[in-house]
């Protein structure tokens, strides 16, 4: 990905955005790079469990989700917004990345539309003008069954 540009990835849950996010990792992997995939909700617990056991080691792990070459953020939109902090963070750790122009994949169930609702219109902004976005649309492949999982081996 160029410097500071990156992918958000928008639509119906089950349409490959989280397998297309992981593939890109991939090659910046296979190319030497850093990145760190993590799901919002997850991004969310971590800080706040990390935060309450040990502040150096929260400072440390969100240092790290700050500088890695290539942040994953999966779901975006799936974190509880109506406690105070958590907006704030999401807030800071997309606009640092911004700031330093390290590229980012974002996936999201929400249209740029639906997120007017729970995040500040100056990130969305900046979240349009770093990255390119992709709408993809269709029913989910898991009901479908055209998702295909590594078979066993006998």
């Amino acid at each position: 990905m160029a410097k500071g540009k990156g992918l958000i990835l928008l639509g119906a849950c089950g349409t490959m955005k989280t397998t297309l996010s992981v593939a890109i990792m991939r090659v910046q992997i296979a190319r030497g790079g850093s990145c760190y995939f993590i799901p919002m909700t997850t991004l969310m617990d971590e800080i706040f469990t990390r935060h309450a056991m040990n502040k150096e080691d929260c400072v440390r792990f969100e240092q790290r989700i700050r500088t890695t070459q290539l942040l994953v953020v999966d779901d975006l939109g799936s974190e509880n917004t109506d406690v105070g902090w958590v907006r704030s963070k999401v807030d800071s750790i997309l606009t640092e990345g911004y700031t330093r122009m390290l590229p980012c994949s974002i996936t999201s169930n929400l249209t740029f539309e639906e997120m007017k609702g729970t995040y500040e219109m100056w990130l969305i902004d900046r979240l349009r003008h770093a990255n390119m976005a992709l709408m993809f649309t269709g029913e989910s492949l898991r009901k479908s069954g055209q998702v295909f999982l590594p078979q066993k081996k006998h």
